[in-house]
């Protein structure tokens, strides 16, 4: 079958597009007048999906008197890939709410809900609106886009929000946003919890925040995961802050914690004038167990109850990458008397690494935090 190649994507749009209007039919009336099933086609034809019959064309030709400017090819009709140019979801916004006007606080509620842009058409036209499919839903799917996931000049932290370490990752067909907040994971392996995204312009931070409406927040391999679209324009493999309030989420900060003798050590912390970092500890940042701050200064702690002096191996390679990480930070290790050898002494010593020594006993946070705040 010979299909007609016009000279672009976009000509070819604009020759469909003048044929409709000179007729004063929409894809349904027209698809009907050249005895094709549906309106499917032209439609595809029109989005630019497909090159369309060079006998198809001729019979719009005739009926439109409007000459298109094209080639006849034998078989596939190849295109160079096109850049994609996102629409302006606030210009969307704009046009769904001229072309419906009142109608458009009921649309909005349904782009607001769990049904496909192909649904939401649907229900539009049963009220006897006419429009072109491609283009309204270009302007729904931006405007929905816009509210799952927001692009934003920047984010600043505000209080009672933490900062965790993202990754961004190919996942099937999309890609994923993904971090660490073990809490946080369990809650959503018994509960359902979709977010609105807050995504800065420079795609180094992304802001997560729970809404009636929006993307779903997946447990997964111990992980949580967020899929969104390629047009996000977040880029694969790279790291991104991810900001949230534990609170929002039915956190509290002591629970955002991972370690259980960390919990233990930052209520005492807390009453001794320490302030909980907002970069939370995770088992990606190499932030220790617990992070804090007095003052201006950042204080890493690295916590083991291990008796083993061959697991001290293990902590001092722990505490090297957390001083490359963090080398304006003041870090502590909190052991047993019995843990070091003298080698790794020495070694952690080197490194900079504060030694606190105690057994564990009962009210053992006491002495540690009077040691550390003595200590600075």
């Amino acid at each position: 079958m010979k299909k007609a190649k016009f000279e672009n994507l976009e000509k070819q749009r604009e020759f469909f597009v003048f044929v409709k209007k000179k007729l004063g039919l929409g894809a349904k009336e027209l698809s009907k007048r050249l005895g094709l099933k549906s309106r499917g086609a032209i439609e595809s034809y029109t989005f630019m999906r497909t090159a369309p019959p060079v006998t198809l064309v001729k019979k719009l030709e005739e009926m439109s008197k409007i000459k298109g400017v094209y080639q006849e090819i034998e078989g596939k009709v190849y295109w160079k890939k096109r850049n994609f140019t996102p629409l302006d979801p606030k210009e969307a916004k704009k046009v769904l709410e001229k072309k419906f006007g009142k109608y458009f606080k009921y649309l909005d509620q349904e782009i607001k809900s769990n049904l496909t842009i192909a649904e939401i058409l649907g229900k539009i036209r049963k009220k006897g609106y006419s429009f072109d499919n491609s283009k309204i839903s270009r302007y729904i799917g931006a405007y929905r886009t816009n509210l799952l996931s927001e692009i934003v000049d920047d984010i600043k932290l505000k209080k009672n929000e933490i900062v965790l370490r993202g990754h961004i990752r190919r996942d099937k067909n999309t890609l994923s946003i993904n971090f660490n907040l073990m809490p946080l994971y369990k809650i959503l392996k018994q509960n359902k919890i979709l977010v609105k995204l807050e995504i800065s312009k420079n795609r180094k931070k992304i802001r997560i925040s729970p809404s009636n409406f929006g993307r779903k927040l997946n447990p997964f391999n111990n992980t949580i995961k967020v899929l969104l679209t390629e047009k996000s324009g977040l880029e694969i493999k790279s790291n991104v802050e991810i900001i949230l309030n534990p609170k929002k989420f039915g956190l509290n900060a002591i629970e955002s914690i991972y370690d259980s003798d960390a919990k233990v050590l930052l209520k005492k912390a807390l009453e001794a004038g320490f302030t909980l970092d907002p970069q939370r500890s995770t088992p990606h940042n190499h932030k220790g167990d617990l992070s804090l701050y007095l003052k201006e200064k950042n204080i890493v702690i690295e916590i083991t109850k291990a008796e083993s002096y061959k697991n001290s191996y293990f902590k001092i390679g722990q505490c090297f990458i957390q001083k490359i990480s963090w080398p304006e930070s003041k870090q502590y290790l909190i052991c047993k008397n019995n843990f070091l050898s003298k080698e790794s002494e020495n070694a952690l010593k080197k490194l900079g690494v504060e030694i606190i020594k105690t057994n564990f006993d009962n009210g053992w946070e006491r002495g540690i935090m009077h040691s550390i705040k003595n200590g600075i």
